[in-house]
């Protein structure tokens, strides 16, 4: 895309304009301030030579400080409110343009190239199957086509998924939808595999974030008994490591951290039940809330915001249940 010439004033020089009128604004409040009290005062000389005024010489110093100093005094407010208002209209003028910029460069980088890889891979597509692209059918197929290569090669995989059914679906002739599902195949396993050596990787430097976000995002591919496997493997690592961290020393808040997100994602398994059983616990041996886990180091079961903000239920989380009133003989 050609890069047409900039102005040679630009932003900046509106940016520099924004900031003359805002400093400009506050000057001419002050000068227009102090010009009425110029003339309130050469209006009153005479009457401020004598110390002492007559309730008539009064009258007209008020009217004069009403009627001079007052009107400037307005008449410099609405000046300052006027330089204000085009100083931010001029802001907003250069958001919109900066905003349009970043618009335009954003469709140049990742729009304009994906059109254009669908467009060469439309054109391929009608090429190799030997008849051109005049037909509607045969354009839609090819797009549909095209769209869930794109899909695989971003690793969009639910998307390419939809879309390779939606080809087996409206095309059923279609040449190229057995060897799609064969490349999404590929691709997921590639990426199950890169995932699985994170995960490993994680395990050796004893980083269990890395751990458990790796194993999160390898449950979008795994099902069934690979999934189990995989939970049962990482799940009694971290127990490890959470007890390995527990023997060293006193409980820390980044230990019952840990285990809070292990009880999490794992609550499926009997490790992620115990350990969630024993999160009150551990909290209170860090100094944290046994319920929210802030800091609290009292004696009550809870902190004074979980103790003022609870409903009624028993320490085991039960509901206690509506009271009912007692039958009168």
């Amino acid at each position: 895309m050609p890069d047409y010439p900039r102005s040679p004033g630009g932003p900046e020089s509106l940016l520099a304009t924004r900031r003359a009128l805002l400093l400009l604004s506050t000057v001419v409040r002050l000068g227009l301030l102090a010009v009425g009290l110029g003339l309130v005062l050469d209006r009153t000389r005479t009457l401020l030579s004598d110390v002492q005024l007559t309730w008539g010489e009064r009258v007209v110093m008020g009217i004069a400080v009403v009627s001079y100093g007052g009107g400037f005094a307005l008449a410099g407010w609405v000046a300052d409110r006027l330089l204000k208002a085009a100083a931010e209209l001029i802001g907003l003028m250069v958001d919109q343009a900066e905003s349009s910029s970043r618009t335009v460069a954003l469709l140049e980088q990742q729009v304009a190239p994906s059109l254009a890889r669908v467009a060469v891979a439309v054109e391929r597509m009608a090429r190799d199957s030997g008849s051109g692209p005049d037909r509607p059918g045969d354009r839609g197929m090819a797009i549909a086509l095209a769209g869930a290569r794109q899909a695989i090669e971003e690793g969009k995989w639910d998307r390419a998924d939809r879309l390779i059914k939606g080809v087996r679906r409206d095309f059923p002739g279609a040449p190229d939808a057995d060897s799609l599902v064969e490349e999404l195949a590929d691709a997921r396993g590639q990426a199950v595999a890169e995932l699985r050596a994170k995960l490993d990787a994680s395990r050796v430097v004893d980083d269990p974030d890395g751990v458990i976000s790796f194993r999160d995002e390898l449950t979008m591919h795994l099902r069934g008994e690979e999934l189990r496997e995989l939970d049962r493997q990482v799940v009694g690592w971290l127990m490890g490591l959470i007890q390995k961290r527990l023997r060293v020393g006193s409980v820390r808040p980044e230990v019952v951290g840990l285990a809070d997100r292990v009880a999490s994602s794992f609550g499926d398994t009997p490790e992620g039940a115990s350990l969630r059983a024993a999160l009150p616990t551990l909290r209170r041996s860090a100094g944290l809330c046994p319920r929210c886990a802030r800091p609290y180091r009292g004696t009550e079961d809870a902190c004074p915001i979980c103790l003022r903000d609870a409903s009624p239920r028993d320490v085991a989380g039960e509901s206690v249940g509506p009271i009912e009133p007692e039958e009168t003989p």
